[in-house]
């Protein structure tokens, strides 16, 4: 029988796996198996370890459970910070793979853009910091900035900046002191609409694509705090986008040296037209892109990358979109999550294909943070228009806010105002002290 093993939590490669009649074993973070948010199937063996992304953690679980790499037909991940073991992993079993050194310049932002620099490529100008720079060593970059991890993921830890103040706090913030130093990247602000790929590669030529825009860029929803928005694009809303995209794919993933597997690739679409590469991975997109390509296009691109880690070339009719697409991801205020929206309320409306809660009652949710991926929830809709997509998405992002109750970081009068007003008790709104009878007779004689 064919043997895989899938490094992470992708439960729908597990499921893929599984429809084939596939033996999947998954090696996992012991905390995500045991918290019980994220379920397999049954029938996928998963294998706790301490580190997911530590060679010498998932080659002892292996052997703990009387396994080896050699047992194994396809190894995948679509864990970001695993990609590099993985190759690896596939390297020394001998098993298809993309090759450790194509998986680094995945994971590498500032070495893929010196790649495709070389090719012509158009990309933002950057350099690379692994100490704390100061102003002067960008003087050849032009302001705005902006400041990101080297091997980042979801806009995590990013920042604009707009002046050489603002750059050496973010620098102080990025370095801060006794800790170990890390890459820094620093490039030139791109103005424009911001867009991802998502897609499949056989032999170097790309074998499926389907084009996404982000209703608004990833690091302007960050620092406004507001929640992810992406709607497939169609012929009809954008017109010509799907192959420009793919020219721009296929320059990007040959000089990257991607030839076999899945990518999620951003870009930029600046007014005059002109693309320009942000950046690209050797795995799926996260938030809801694989939700979003079944939909629109029938498409599983999590059936595509058991073919592709199999070293086959996936067999898929896609469908010509004939409906918008699009997901939100709402965020909640800081504080404690008391109530939430029932699931099938929210899917009772106009339009609604899928539903996902991140968080849950008792939850400390962190509110907006600096990555896109803190969200409280996820859902995707379609509809016959884009405008009709824009009110729908309006109204399911509406209804889970207002239907979740969450307890606000204020001072302890205000919280016994929201704790009356939440519990309809008047009495909970001062501080409550009650004596008993005997307490409450008058004492004045003597």
């Amino acid at each position: 029988m064919t043997r895989v093993l899938l490094i992470g939590s992708d439960r729908h490669f597990a499921e893929a796996c599984v429809a084939r009649d596939l033996e999947v074993v998954a090696v996992r973070n012991a905390g995500a198996i045991h918290n019980g948010v994220l379920t397999f199937p049954d029938e996928v063996r998963q294998i706790p370890v301490a580190d997911q992304t530590n060679t010498e953690a998932v080659v002892s679980g292996l052997a703990h459970a009387g396994l080896s790499l050699r047992d194994f037909n396809g190894i995948y991940t679509n864990y970001e910070h695993a990609v590099v073991m993985t190759a690896s992993l596939a390297q020394a079993a001998e098993v298809p793979t993309p090759g450790t050194d194509v998986a680094v310049v995945m994971r590498d932002k500032y070495l893929q853009k010196q790649r495709l620099t070389q090719e012509g490529v158009p990309v933002a100008r950057s350099q690379v910091f692994w100490a704390p720079p100061i102003p002067a060593d960008v003087s050849d970059l032009r302001y705005p900035l902006v400041l990101k991890p080297v091997a980042g993921v979801g806009t995590e830890a990013t920042v604009r900046v707009d002046d050489h103040k603002a750059f050496q706090s973010a620098v102080d913030l990025f370095f801060p002191a006794g800790t170990p130093h890390k890459g820094l990247q620093v490039e030139e602000f791109v103005d424009g609409e911001e867009f991802c790929l998502d897609g499949w590669v056989h032999n170097g030529s790309i074998g499926f694509s389907s084009v996404g825009r982000y209703v608004r860029p990833c690091l302007e929803a960050v620092e406004a705090g507001t929640s992810l928005r992406v709607h497939r694009c169609t012929e009809t809303t954008h017109p010509g986008i799907a192959g420009e995209a793919d020219r721009l794919a296929t320059d990007a993933l040959a000089a990257l040296g991607l030839r076999n597997g899945t990518f999620h690739m951003e870009f930029f679409r600046l007014p005059d037209g002109q693309l320009v590469f942000s950046e690209c991975a050797a795995r799926r997109g996260g938030a809801f892109m694989e939700e979003e390509v079944r939909v629109s296009r029938s498409v599983s691109l999590a059936a595509a990358s058991v073919d592709l880690c199999l070293g086959t070339q996936p067999r898929v009719t896609p469908r010509k979109p004939d409906r918008e697409v699009g997901s939100v991801h709402p965020k909640l205020p800081f504080g404690v999550v008391l109530e939430l929206p029932r699931a099938e309320d929210l899917m009772a409306l106009n339009g609604v294909e899928y539903v996902r809660f991140y968080t849950y009652l008792g939850a400390t949710y962190a509110g907006p943070s600096s990555s896109l991926y803190q969200p409280a929830a996820a859902m995707l809709v379609s509809a016959s228009t884009a405008s009709d997509l824009d009110t729908r998405l309006d109204q399911v992002e509406r209804a889970f806010v207002q239907g979740a109750k969450v307890s606000p970081s204020t001072s302890p009068r205000q919280m016994r105002v929201f704790q009356s007003e939440m519990l309809g008790r008047d009495d909970l709104r001062y501080q409550p002290f009650v004596a008993g009878p005997e307490h409450n007779k008058d004492k004045g004689s003597s």
